[in-house]
């Protein structure tokens, strides 16, 4: 730690999680307080979700990081899960 503060500048951090379905739980089972819990040790400066589901269905899973963290909350969601054809149904209008 000490070779790190004193050879390198700080830069900011920004921690993205992937939740794997409604459930809201990240790829390692953790919820959304737990993960936060879990990265908040290097004082991000974000942290968010990515991935999986569409933005819609990811507001309530971006809310609860919200309550859980003084960092800025970042999210990125898919358009939508996948269709039965591999598509996303999810168009630029409903994710703005």
């Amino acid at each position: 730690q000490t070779l790190f503060e004193e050879e390198y500048p700080p830069r900011p951090i920004f921690i993205s999680g992937t939740i794997i379905d409604k459930s809201g739980r990240t790829l390692s089972g953790q919820t959304g307080e737990a993960f936060v819990i879990s990265v908040s040790h290097a004082d991000p400066l974000c942290i968010g979700l990515n991935c999986a589901l569409g933005a819609a269905e990811m507001r309530p899973f971006i809310e609860t990081i919200g309550k859980c963290t003084t960092a800025y909350v970042l999210c990125y969601p898919n358009a939508g899960l996948p269709n039965t054809f591999g598509d996303y149904d999810e168009t630029p209008d409903m994710m703005a």
